[in-house]
């Protein structure tokens, strides 16, 4: 370029770093800045008039004769040319019918806003006239947004009508106000207290609040566009709100979104971005410069469920208003106070200029400008602009490769019924917003949730005994070369049943069982419950600490063992030692019928406690989870249409009778005249061993952690010939998240004979289970996390946020569960289970939820 035509080399703002940055970082695609405004006129339009205009508009504003460089330099500059030609184009489409001259002009107007622009070339603007009758005329400019922002607009367009009316004479024009001045003012502002301000606003964020985080890296396309205009009604009761807390509209519409985005992500502390005008009042004739002043900023929204909806909007605009000196820092350098990264994939922009037709009449009065319409959008995920006027105006970009049309409405809505809330009733507390319409507040409490269910009534023992009748000779339990019927097992319990009863054991009371994995631990299991007590599982396993710890805290009325495994109880508690000689033979003269109510201490009810599982203790000391019969009964009895449970099933002992799987893996067989195989512990801790008892066994039930699966999987592919002959129909997981990717060789390698996989989330507080996922290949092969299903048909689960409300499907919260299998609390700890076993404010009187503490999301 030849020095002789450059008339100045300027700085850029900072938002046109940003928006060269953009245009450099993909010089092929879609630029997302070129932006449009189209006129109508009406009347008759001199084309070379317009055309000569445009040149003198393009001649007195030197900052819209500009390129842009960047190559060798350390900061980028905007190159000055004294004379650039206009890009001018006329189209005629006036001999076609009105509905392809529409159609036409339409697609010629699209094709324009898509063809790039090269910065480096100026100018950065097109100027296109199609003909569409005689004395009608469409108008299309065209331009980079790197050189003016919609505040400029309505001088732009006021100058270029004056320049047409005047036909080349004098139009009356003001001198112009060089955007250079506003340059040479952002140099001289203090950027160090603005980095100070700006990192104090921002210190302690959590991260980033991205809503559509998968598209980061992406080539951004042109948007789609929703838009909403509210009521006469709800513009005004925003505007009284508006004013009684003494904020903006503006600052009311990103309160919205604020709490929108909160909502969205489960956090209390989001940020977005938002545009500011940047036009200091301080600098003379700033009002009709044209230029790039806007910025992007982030606003930073601290939630708390307790504060009113004024006292959010008050604290929002004080918190705002400070920053304000400082909206001259570039949006790199304010995010570089956070830690360098990216903040936000959101923004809102208040239009404080709408485009009105009525305002911008041509000077010349044959000639009327019937129509305008503008087009502009941003690289960002969701962009909400709020357009005042009579009715207020909501319109929200969206990335087509995020979201649809639909889920752009869907957030439109929200930020509407967001709106409603706040106006309607601006004393309540932030906490008690909801997004959900009545339809997903339906769906969420009432069709993902049908739990209208009758729980079966029973016990145990007495579901147990049933069975034994009908089936007296079917193998019951294989523990190694033992094999026990039904009536042998039966028989077995009963004996230990009646010894317990005559020790003074019965409900309301626990005896521990520290056992070997073995037939005499399931014996003793049924005969506890027959006795009318709970068990307390004591695996000898275990850390003795921790074992000492569940003993003295549980205070167990006996504790039954084996000589073998005495030591690992050491407390002071009477013991029934199975396999001493006295205790063999005081066995033999007990008797070996069912026991009645009339022989236990008190009645056996369903209520009573059947099991007391201690948790891990993870988050504190273990705490004793207290499950009555009831709750493990519907839990079977409601799973059962899943898995169609019967006498031809075989079932694995796997895990620690003290884990609470093996509850799930005892009764599935149990109660249904299945058969139990008792997996020794050395075996459990070998896949290939276990891959081989499988096989010879026929287990068609196979309960799995999933980090004990993947080792299955390994030890199956590892031994070829076993692979098709296990018999397996079912293979449940849970315990752990699954990792879906991990079993796609499974299926590859059982294509033909492959069980059906199945997930079962579930926490010892709810009885094993809590909800059911049948998995397929596709589901593993679409990566979707750890899918875990819906709820089991009597418990119901819902997705809450902090101040217990319900999130949207899609949005992380956390799980509660309510319904049937809820245990009754801790045991000794009534602060602990009234803190996690709460009132559920979505059920009848007492009816209470756990909270489990997990973050889940719905699907769709």
């Amino acid at each position: 370029m030849k020095k002789s035509r450059i008339e100045d080399v300027l700085p850029l703002s900072p938002l046109q770093e940003g928006f060269l940055f953009h245009a450099l970082v993909d010089e092929e695609g879609t630029d997302v800045y070129t932006a449009q405004l189209t006129f109508d006129f009406e009347g008759p339009l001199d084309a070379g008039a317009l055309k000569a205009a445009g040149e003198r508009l393009l001649a007195r504003h030197a900052n819209l004769r500009v390129g842009f460089r960047h190559d060798g330099l350390k900061r980028p500059v905007q190159v000055v040319l004294r004379e650039v030609p206009l890009p001018w184009t006329e189209v005629d489409l006036s001999g076609r019918d009105e509905a392809g001259r529409e159609r036409e002009a339409t697609r010629i107007a699209d094709e324009e806003r898509a063809r790039r622009f090269s910065l480096r070339r100026p100018p950065l603007l097109r100027f296109l006239l199609i003909r569409l009758a005689e004395n009608r005329h469409r108008f299309v400019l065209t331009n980079h947004h790197i050189l003016w922002d919609g505040w400029s607009m309505p001088v732009l367009v006021d100058e270029l009508l004056k320049l047409y009316a005047a036909q080349g004479g004098d139009a009356a024009l003001p001198k112009v106000t060089p955007y250079r001045n506003y340059l040479a003012w952002l140099t001289a502002q203090d950027r160090d207290a603005a980095r100070a301000a700006w990192a104090s606003a921002l210190a302690g964020l959590e991260g980033p609040t991205l809503i559509a985080p998968q598209v980061a890296d992406r080539a951004p396309e042109l948007p789609g566009h929703v838009s909403v205009e509210l009521t006469d009604e709800l513009t005004a009761r925003t505007a009284r709100l508006a004013r009684t807390c003494s904020a903006t509209m503006n600052t009311l519409v990103q309160a919205a979104w604020g709490v929108l985005l909160s909502r969205m992500t489960g956090r209390d502390d989001v940020v977005f971005g938002a545009t500011v005008s940047g036009r200091p009042p301080e600098l003379p004739g700033v009002e009709r410069m044209v230029g790039l002043f806007i910025n992007t900023l982030p606003v930073r929204i601290r939630l708390r469920n307790d504060e009113t909806v004024s006292g959010l909007l008050s604290r929002l605009q004080a918190e705002q208003t400070e920053l304000m000196e400082h909206h001259h820092l570039g949006l790199a350098e304010v995010q570089q106070q956070a830690g360098g990264r990216d903040l936000f994939d959101t923004t809102t922009v208040f239009e404080s200029y709408p485009l009105d037709a009525e305002a911008w009449r041509s000077p010349a009065e044959e000639l009327k400008l019937t129509a305008v319409d503008g087009v502009d959008a941003t690289h960002y995920s969701l962009t909400l602009a709020a357009v005042p006027g009579p009715r207020l105006t909501l319109r929200l970009g969206y990335r087509r490769d995020a979201f649809t049309e639909a889920e752009a409405r869907q957030y439109l809505d929200r930020v509407v019924r967001l709106l409603e809330a706040m106006t309607d009733r601006p004393e309540r507390p932030v906490g008690t917003l909801s997004l959900l319409s009545p339809d997903e507040r339906h769906r969420l409490l009432v069709e993902w949730n049908d739990t209208a269910r009758t729980v079966p009534e029973g016990t145990l023992p007495g579901l147990f005994e049933a069975r034994a009748a009908q089936t007296p000779e079917a193998v019951a339990v294989v523990s190694g070369a033992t094999r026990l019927t039904y009536a042998e097992l039966n028989t077995r319990a009963n004996r230990l049943a009646h010894l317990l009863i005559d020790e003074g054991v019965g409900p309301e009371q626990f005896v521990a069982l520290a056992l070997p994995r073995s037939a005499d631990l399931v014996v003793a299991v049924l005969a506890v419950l027959k006795a009318g007590a709970a068990y307390l599982p004591i695996d000898p396993n275990y850390p003795a600490e921790r074992l000492a710890y569940m003993v003295g805290d549980a205070r167990p009325a006996r504790v039954v063992t084996t000589a073998g495994t005495a030591s690992a109880v050491t407390a002071d508690v009477p013991r029934i030692v199975l396999d001493d000689h006295a205790v063999v033979e005081r066995l033999a003269g007990c008797p070996a019928g069912d026991p009645t109510d009339r022989q236990r201490r008190q009645p056996l009810d369903p209520a009573h406690p059947a099991y007391m599982i201690y948790t891990s203790g993870s988050t504190g000391r273990p705490k004793g989870v207290v499950v009555p019969h009831r709750n493990v009964i519907r839990l079977m009895t409601e799973t059962e249409h899943w898995f169609g449970f019967g006498s031809e099933d075989v079932w694995t002992l796997f895990h620690s009778y003290a884990f609470d799987f093996s509850v799930w893996e005892l009764w599935g067989p149990l109660l249904y005249g299945g058969r139990l195989v008792v997996v020794p512990y050395a075996v459990s801790r070998s896949p290939q061993e276990f891959l081989n008892l499988l096989v010879q066994e026929r287990v068609t039930v196979l309960n799995q952690t999933p980090s004990a699966f993947y080792q299955l999987m390994q030890a199956d592919q590892e031994a070829p010939e076993t692979g098709t002959r296990l018999a397996l129909k079912y293979v449940i997981f849970g315990g752990e998240a699954l990792d879906l990717r991990r079993l796609d060789d499974w299926y590859a390698r059982h294509a033909d004979d492959a069980p059906t996989l199945v997930n079962m989330y579930g926490i010892t507080e709810t009885t094993v289970h809590v909800t059911y996922m049948a998995l397929d290949r596709e589901s593993v092969r679409r990566d979707q996390g750890s899918l875990i299903g819906t709820g089991i048909p009597d418990l119901k689960a819902y997705v809450l946020d902090g101040a217990l409300g319900l999130v949207s499907s899609g949005v992380v919260g956390e799980l509660y569960v309510a319904g049937a299998g809820l245990a009754r609390g801790y045991w000794g700890r009534p602060g602990l289970t009234s803190e996690r076993f709460v009132a559920c404010p979505f059920g009848g009187a007492g009816e209470r939820m756990y909270r489990t503490g997990d973050l889940v999301r719905w699907n769709r």
